[in-house]
């Protein structure tokens, strides 16, 4: 309850802050921010996603920038993975308790990946960098130092790749 009183004020910074970094990092290639629905007046930001298209960085894997940006001194993430091509689905599916809930047609393991195909959402584990939300409560300065990080990485590609 004690950090109820500070919501409203990090929430408002975060927001602030999302915006002003992602005005920073918008023009640069192969980066694109998150886009807010219409309609969205204010988010939470606890987290800051973007895409990340390697293309634009001379074929640097999603890793290896990831990487760089943790040498650069910004903490981030990769974002999720497929949970639809998680290898411990084909065992849960053989357990005695999912035989009692699903008929057996459903639970034929090659069957089930064939309907559980998500390309969109396959790009999307691809391509997703997340920055931490307490990131958003930096001050401005730190929002360049990002940006800037970003911009290094885009200019250096070519020599980050494969060296990482």
């Amino acid at each position: 309850l004690v950090q109820m009183k500070r919501l409203e004020e990090q929430t408002e910074t975060r927001n602030i802050n999302a915006a002003y970094l992602k005005s920073q990092i918008k023009d640069i290639p192969g980066i694109l921010p998150y886009e807010l629905n219409p309609g969205v007046i204010r988010a939470a930001f606890h987290l800051f996603p973007f895409r990340y298209k390697k293309d634009e960085f001379k074929g640097l894997t999603k890793g290896e920038f990831l990487k760089a940006l943790q040498s650069e001194g910004i903490p981030c993430m990769g974002g999720y993975t497929p949970l639809n091509k998680m290898p411990y689905l084909e065992n849960v599916l053989k357990t005695k308790n999912f035989k009692l809930m699903y008929p057996a047609s459903m639970l034929d393991y090659k069957k089930y990946m064939e309907r559980n195909q998500c390309p969109a959402n396959d790009q999307l584990c691809e391509e997703a960098v997340w920055f931490f939300h307490s990131m958003l409560l930096a001050g401005k300065s730190d929002m360049d130092d990002i940006a800037m990080a970003i911009e290094k990485i885009h200019k250096n590609a070519e020599k980050i790749k494969g060296k990482i």
